[in-house]
């Protein structure tokens, strides 16, 4: 039987927990941001706290109407332009964040919260100097602030990939507020990202200890634990993860990652089970689970989970795919498969493995012209799998093209000796040389 190896999720040191930025429409203001400590007094700045008030109950309107009144009252607020740049960032209208932003800055060019607020734009924007240059303004204009360090840290460590950079940030920040846990886990992951293990550990250690009942910051330290090859520890920190937050859906997957990993496949089923139970999203568990059950070959059960997966996000073009090519190695249902292939490619055309699928699916119908046209479309957006040329060299073999599938086949093995179907590829090729 044709087959496909079972594909384990890798478990990487990264920094995934708490991450401030995530895209031009990300929230601008966050907890504990200055904005909230503006002193109180001056008619403006009581808009400016009725505006965070509308903000923190989702009052967009309302928030949007408080801002632009401060505005009115004093031009010179930048906090008004900030807090409507918040609002603009909510609504998903990234000109208008940039228009508001650049009012602040024009009103309060010397403020350290309106450079690290232009700092953090910035950094979503996905321009790390100039967020670099506006974080180092705010330290400097504010060199007290451990937020302001922090901030440059964090764009040294994600944006621009200077770890030993954001060490010295990360340590400026502690030694400003020791009590971050923040500050301790950032800086753990840039002692990782330097090859210091033991170091970066205690860090790691330090930020839970500061936030015992945070699970972000216990999630983070099963990872590192993961990416050390500790697999025990770091289940043992996915546990307390789980038990703190039961619906942290990325522990339950990490769980049911590290038990693959272990080899223990009725163990990883069992933490995928348990995510699609915990969660409202449960996609991305069920389609885990449904890769454990397809390598065992139960599949009715991995059917199932595959199903359950696109029900619950109709655009997870990775469960139609499986579907599609357990049906063609079985060959059952296929017209069903053919649809889901089709579905797949729809929903993803510029992935590769989709276009090999639906080549194996009209393969299996026995229709190999489209079979060929299909895979052979694979193999050149992706000339270097070997999987493609090896399904390539059967549908040539099966249609009686000798040559073209001798030398398909070939390849595949020259590109990896060892795929996963590399000795059928040597049994056809030997098949094909006594013809």
């Amino acid at each position: 039987m044709i087959h496909r190896p079972l594909i384990v999720a890798g478990i990487v040191a990264t920094l995934l927990a708490a991450q401030p930025f995530s895209g031009v429409a990300a929230p601008i203001l966050l907890p504990g941001s200055p904005m909230t400590q503006l002193p109180s007094g001056s008619p403006a700045q009581g808009k400016v706290e009725e505006g965070l008030k509308a903000l923190n109950a989702d009052d967009l309107p309302a928030a949007e109407a408080a801002f632009t009144e401060a505005a009115r009252v004093d031009p010179g607020l930048s906090a008004a332009y900030i807090g409507l740049a918040e609002v603009a960032a909510r609504q998903d209208k990234p000109a208008q964040v940039e228009y508001w932003l650049q009012k602040a800055l024009s009103a309060d060019p010397k403020g350290a919260l309106t450079q690290r607020i232009w700092g953090r734009y910035k950094f979503q924007r996905g321009q790390f100097g100039d967020a670099e240059t506006a974080f180092k303004k705010a330290v400097a204009l504010d060199p007290k602030s451990a937020d302001a360090h922090l901030n440059l840290a964090e764009n040294y460590l994600l944006g621009l990939k200077k770890p030993k950079a954001a060490e010295e940030a990360y340590r400026a920040a502690i030694a400003l507020d020791p009590g971050n846990p923040q500050g301790h886990l950032g800086l753990g992951v840039a002692l990782a990202a330097q090859g210091r293990p033991d170091l970066a550990l205690a860090e790691y250690e330090a930020a839970v200890k500061l936030a015992p009942t945070d699970p972000k910051f216990t999630h983070a330290l099963a990872r590192f634990y993961a990416s050390q090859g500790k697999f025990d520890p770091a289940l043992a920190a996915l546990q307390r993860t789980i038990t703190m937050a039961p619906d942290f859906l990325a522990a339950h997957i990490d769980r049911g990652d590290l038990y693959l990993a272990k080899n223990d496949l009725e163990q990883a089923a069992a933490a995928y089970r348990a995510g699609a139970k915990a969660v409202k999203n449960p996609a991305i568990a069920y389609f885990k689970l449904g890769t454990v059950l397809e390598g065992q070959q139960r599949w009715a059960e991995a059917e199932q989970a595959y199903l359950d997966a696109v029900k619950s996000d109709p655009m997870m073009y990775g469960a139609y795919n499986n579907l599609a090519f357990m049906a063609a190695v079985r060959k059952e249902r296929l017209d069903q498969a053919l649809v889901w292939a089709k579905k797949a490619v729809e929903l993803a055309p510029k992935v590769t493995t989709l276009q090999d699928t639906l080549g194996w699916v009209y393969r299996a119908r026995g229709e190999l012209g489209p079979a060929a046209q299909a895979i052979e479309k694979a193999v050149a957006d992706n000339p270097g799998k070997a999987s493609f040329r090896y399904h390539l060299g059967v549908v040539y073999a099966e249609q009686g093209k000798k040559k073209e599938a001798v030398a398909a086949l070939q390849k595949a093995l020259e590109l990896d000796k060892n795929f996963y179907n590399a000795a059928d590829a040597r049994k056809r090729l030997q098949h094909l040389s006594t013809k």
